[in-house]
């Protein structure tokens, strides 16, 4: 229920939660333009989350949802599951949505995003408003929204600029790089550069993890009343600043260093949210790598990371053959023995590795895998999400999104309260 779950800070409730409270409810929405990997990563995502699932609790508002051929979204639709994370049942449901056309005007399309999200809130208020509450109350809150940026350009478009600012207004707001597959790491790696300045330093878009610094110039100026601890005060400062520049240059923002910087202090005091903000900012915008599905169902191929082996070993093999120089045993080694030990404790390690098949995509040279932390971030966007931001974005949701739409409704019923009023007694306002 939507009250219990905020009436304490729910960090502290992983080790007290009572068997008869009910589990912890996440609702994401995945946002963006057309074309940009949407709804394969809805798949890839439940389809990585299968084996948490409990059974029996998967849903699907329109059926066949995940079992359909791919096609383009035209209209929201929800995969809904429980899942155990970390000892935990976790309510998990996303969000599809249509993917922004260049034909439509964004206002509009943006409006149905924020009016869907505005609705959960309103559900709220609405329940809030009864004498008597229902104990069974849901959280329909939207606590995060999974945004698919345009890759086209090593910064944001129009439109990422127009919705991202829109959005972050009423939500958590998480940007996300699909199809990495077919970027390069040096592209990813300007583009990522490009982004984080845009979001951070040019625009400074409240997405999730900004952080708005204080002016802390009055109390420098009082602490530097002392000549010495002004010496050291500036030094320390100096060595701060290069230290914020070096990283700025690594990270291509000047603001999110310096908000890195913030938080580390944090983390010194061993303060476990920080770390993981730390952790998310570091790695911020993810990207992530969808699953080839099958043309006709939909569903994933079936694909083993011994492939990559096969291809490796097969080039290596070419390699041998055309040497000709003799192999040098060592003295008392049988040759034949030799020979034979080392294939099988390859074939050992590889039969085991066939045995557990993958998502990805399959190329001529590789296999792309979407679980794989080397390829992408998709795991630790998992995780980031279902477990170690969970409690943050939930509270965060509620303790400032919900009460500002909840403030703002408040006060515009008063006003119109008092408008009508006032026309009744055969006052009009100006």
């Amino acid at each position: 229920m939507l009250y219990n779950a905020y009436s304490q800070k729910l960090a502290g409730q992983q080790n007290t939660r009572s068997r008869k409270e009910p589990v912890s409810y996440l609702n994401v929405m995945v946002v963006g333009q057309t074309g940009m990997g949407k709804t394969m990563f809805v798949r890839t995502l439940c389809e990585r989350l299968k084996s948490n699932i409990i059974q029996g609790t998967l849903k699907e508002s329109r059926p066949m949802a995940l079992k359909e051929p791919l096609s383009a979204t035209e209209d929201y639709y929800s995969i809904s599951m429980h899942v155990e994370e970390n000892g935990e049942r976790v309510s998990f449901t996303l969000i599809d949505t249509p993917g922004f056309d260049d034909g439509v005007v964004i206002n509009d399309q943006l409006d149905y995003v924020a009016k869907y999200i505005d609705h959960q809130f309103e559900r709220t208020l609405v329940e809030e408003s009864k004498v008597k509450r229902d104990k069974k109350a849901l959280d329909t809150h939207i606590h995060a929204c999974l945004y698919f940026l345009d890759t086209a350009h090593n910064c944001l478009s129009d439109i990422d600029r127009f919705a991202l600012r829109s959005l972050s207004s009423r939500v958590n707001v998480i940007p996300v790089i699909g199809k990495a597959d077919t970027l390069t790491l040096l592209q990813q790696e300007g583009l990522k550069k490009g982004l984080r300045k845009d979001i951070f330093d040019t625009l400074q878009i409240p997405i999730y993890g900004f952080i708005e610094l204080e002016d802390d110039d009055e109390e420098e100026e009082e602490e530097c009343a002392v000549e010495n601890q002004s010496a050291k005060k500036d030094n320390k400062e100096q060595q701060q600043d290069e230290e914020s520049r070096v990283e700025a240059q690594e990270r291509g923002s000047l603001n999110m260093a310096h908000i890195l910087r913030r938080l580390r202090e944090y983390v010194d005091d061993e303060d476990e949210d920080a770390r993981t903000m730390v952790e998310y900012l570091e790695h911020m915008p993810y990207t992530v790598i969808a699953y080839e599905g099958d043309p006709e169902t939909g569903r994933p191929l079936t694909l083993t990371p011994d492939q990559n082996t096969n291809q490796q070993d097969h080039r290596e093999e070419n390699n041998n053959s055309d040497s000709n120089e003799p192999k040098i045993l060592e003295p008392g080694t049988d040759a034949s023995n030799n020979d034979n030990q080392q294939p099988k404790r390859s074939d050992s390690i590889r039969s085991n590795r066939r045995n557990k098949g993958v998502l990805g995509r399959q190329y001529p040279w590789a296999v792309v895998e979407c679980c794989n932390p080397d390829h992408c971030d998709l795991e630790k966007l998992r995780s980031m999400i279902v477990s170690g931001h969970r409690d943050m974005l939930r509270i965060d949701t509620f303790e400032r999104f919900y009460e500002n739409y909840r403030t703002e409704k408040l006060l515009r019923r008063r006003v119109d309260k008092l408008t009508a009023t006032e026309t009744k007694n055969g006052k009009v306002l100006a």
